[in-house]
């Protein structure tokens, strides 16, 4: 079980919320850690939403705060990597669905942050998403599978990230483009892994463009 965060916004249609938006967190961290940047950086420019920020529900093996899966960051190889996914998609898919029943939106949409970012890209081959932002994040496409949603989704990558370097970013733009999805992808630098003040504006604009 995964514990929820939770930051309502005032709807503007009879107390239902329009919009579903899931973080989910990166390795070491937990979904109370981006409150602040969802208050201040996408609750007030995001009318008619509810915000759920869960915590994953392994603690983190090599860091304090929690993880979708194990990770080796200073080894860190694709193969592992989609054993992890593997591991940790049917928790992450089973959340996503129980809570778009209950609230009953018309539309989800995730924002990943690094491995949250891995996972939150891999939601398009099991779940109709409306938009997804990925912050430092890689994607892993899978062979001979077909999304069963495309997204429009925007990118965002430092190039300096000496923890998922940015050539990670530049792939996973061409990957899923390939793969019919429309992508943005906006860079900054010496930000190293970890998302820039712009960066939580970017994505704020992202969600709130064409709705």
């Amino acid at each position: 079980m995964m514990i929820q965060n939770e930051i309502k916004i005032k709807s503007i249609r009879f107390n239902s919320m329009r919009r579903l938006v899931i973080i989910l967190h990166g390795y070491g961290n937990a979904g109370k850690d981006y409150i602040k940047h969802v208050n201040e950086d996408y609750a007030n420019k995001i009318d008619d939403a509810i915000f759920l920020l869960p915590d994953a529900p392994k603690p983190c093996e090599t860091w304090t705060g929690n993880q979708w899966f194990p990770l080796d960051l200073e080894n860190m190889n694709c193969e592992d990597i989609r054993k992890g996914i593997e591991s940790a998609l049917p928790l992450i898919t089973r959340y996503i669905e129980n809570k778009s029943a209950e609230y009953k939106c018309d539309e989800i949409c995730l924002i990943g942050i690094s491995q949250g970012a891995i996972m939150a890209l891999q939601m398009i081959y099991h779940l109709n998403i409306s938009k997804i932002v990925a912050y430092c994040g890689m994607f892993l496409q899978r062979d001979n599978v077909i999304p069963v949603t495309t997204p429009d989704v925007l990118l965002i990558h430092s190039k300096n990230d000496k923890i998922i370097p940015f050539t990670y970013a530049t792939k996973a733009k061409n990957d899923l483009c390939a793969l019919g999805l429309s992508v943005e992808l906006k860079t900054y630098m010496n930000t190293g892994h970890k998302v820039s003040q712009d960066g939580w504006r970017y994505g704020a604009e992202m969600l709130n463009r064409r709705w």
